[in-house]
């Protein structure tokens, strides 16, 4: 410990290679070969993912998504902290220099935020409301373009809103309408 501490023995900082800084392997870095713009893109996708993984984390504790969202149980119980830890793990392959990694968190963010936008059609949500998942799916789709080409981006995201609508109707419980819900009441059901 104290060897590392004695500054007598180390060259300026200056002389060294970045490899010799004993940061230089926890901080992410940007590859020489990725695009300034994609870059730019994952790290607000991360940080915004950062913070809705705590929000979907605590949510068994605070209530706070299911009381903004007025979903009434829509969704199961066990979904929001799962997507949190997920949302991080996401957040942190988001800076892999594995293109396919990147590529996998992309299709997963373009998925995610689909469903996201399936869930507030289905809870009967303002039209509006889907906007803000809607911006990420843009995101995931740049950033996929810029690492393979606007077809096979088009195509990624087609796929994973696919499976984003068949799993927002396995998990998602819409409400009744007023009507039903009258005639539920009605007929002692």
């Amino acid at each position: 410990f104290f060897y590392f501490c004695d500054t007598r023995h180390q060259t300026p900082d200056r002389d060294r290679a970045p490899s010799d800084t004993w940061w230089h392997h926890q901080t992410p870095t940007m590859n020489t070969t990725t695009n300034p713009l994609d870059y730019a893109l994952r790290v607000i996708e991360s940080i915004a993912f950062c913070l809705h993984a705590a929000l979907g984390i605590t949510e068994p504790c605070t209530g706070c998504l299911r009381a903004a969202f007025n979903d009434k149980n829509a969704m199961p119980s066990w979904f929001w902290p799962v997507a949190g830890v997920i949302l991080l793990m996401i957040a942190y392959a988001n800076f892999s220099n594995n293109d396919t990694v990147v590529l996998a968190a992309q299709a997963y963010i373009a998925a995610f935020h689909a469903g996201a936008v399936f869930y507030h059609r289905l809870l009967k949500h303002h039209p509006a409301v889907g906007l803000a998942p809607g911006v990420f799916i843009l995101l995931a789709f740049i950033v996929a373009a810029l690492r393979t080409n606007v077809l096979v981006a088009s195509l990624g995201c087609l796929v994973c809103t696919a499976i984003a609508f068949v799993l927002s109707r396995i998990l998602v419980t819409s409400p009744n309408d007023p009507e039903e819900d009258q005639e539920e009441y009605l007929l002692g059901i």
